[in-house]
């Protein structure tokens, strides 16, 4: 049902300006991806990655991280907020400010706000979700 979702989420985005940072060369990747915040809010943002092995996708006020392997189906997400942002995003399921994507599109991952030291054990406080989708230009 997620993939579902996602897949019509994703399916229905307009393609928007945004480039990916820092890229040159050839375009590998289109990339699509869709914060869905906690308060039913979202961003959302289109853009390419090149052949290089970092790419970074400005989702509104985030920065989406992919580290690509060799084999370029799996890869390495993370999610960055400004630095001035007062409650601090991202990290994942597991407290992890990155996570292993083995290879599938859509992807999806809960996303939840970093709390302090003090308030670990108090449990997680969700932020929302990630959509992703990556399509291979090759």
């Amino acid at each position: 049902m997620l993939k579902v979702l996602a897949t019509a989420t994703l399916a229905t985005l307009c393609s928007s300006p945004a480039l990916a940072e820092g890229q040159t060369g050839d375009p590998r990747y289109l990339v699509k991806a869709w914060i869905q915040k906690y308060d039913k809010s979202f961003v959302h943002a289109t853009g390419w990655c090149g052949t290089g092995d970092l790419c970074t996708l400005k989702v509104g006020e985030h920065d989406i991280r992919i580290r690509f392997f060799l084999s370029g189906e799996s890869y390495r997400l993370s999610v960055r907020a400004t630095p001035d942002d007062p409650a601090t995003c991202c990290v994942f399921a597991n407290r992890s400010e990155e996570v292993f994507v083995g290879g599938g599109s859509p992807h999806a991952e809960k996303l939840y706000f970093r709390l302090p030291d003090a308030l670990a054990d108090k449990g997680r406080v969700e932020f929302g979700t990630l959509f992703i989708a990556l399509e291979d230009l090759r």
